[in-house]
């Protein structure tokens, strides 16, 4: 079947696609309520007001996604074993979201409500959080962090022992291990 390379004012509920090939589809007006993703390549996707309630990635590659075009009305995402290097949340409610066993590399989380979020296992290296809400946000199972406490509210966020130095990273001290 051949995929079109725009899908516009589209409605999906209850779907599941699979091992798709979707990168570079343009994506507007569209609505995805209680979707599933498994296995789809998602690369450079574009989400004009796009509505993603209740969708779930599985396995996908979601590089370069830029999540701050959706529409934030019922904005409710979550990810397991996913790509997300080089994504973007901008001003995006991300209460309780999850994110399991992920590479977020060189993502950006800007002004999020992330309060309840969980980053179970995720590499997030170079990743940028910048003016989030990251109250009770779950990292202690997650790497390479580095975030400023000081333009962040990290109020009862959980993060390991290993985690520490990137949380320091703005005074410029050697720590040794």
């Amino acid at each position: 079947m051949e995929l079109p390379d725009q899908w516009v004012n589209q409605e999906f509920e209850h779907c599941t696609f699979k091992k798709l090939d979707l990168s570079r589809i343009e994506c507007t007006n569209s609505n995805f309520i209680n979707c599933r993703f498994d296995d789809c390549n998602l690369t450079r996707v574009g989400l004009g007001n796009v509505k993603l309630y209740d969708v779930s990635f599985f396995s996908c590659k979601l590089a370069y996604v830029d999540f701050g075009q959706c529409n934030a009305f019922g904005f409710h995402v979550n990810f397991q074993e996913c790509q997300l290097d080089n994504t973007a949340f901008l001003n995006r409610k991300l209460k309780k979201a999850k994110f399991v066993d992920c590479s977020i590399i060189e993502a950006h989380f800007i002004r999020c409500e992330l309060v309840g979020a969980l980053f179970k296992n995720c590499n997030l290296e170079f990743a940028k959080f910048d003016g989030n809400d990251l109250t009770q946000v779950d990292f202690s199972s997650s790497y390479n962090i580095e975030l400023n406490p000081d333009e962040n509210k990290v109020k009862k966020a959980k993060f390991s022992l290993q985690n520490l130095p990137g949380l320091l990273t703005k005074y410029d001290l050697i720590i040794n291990g």
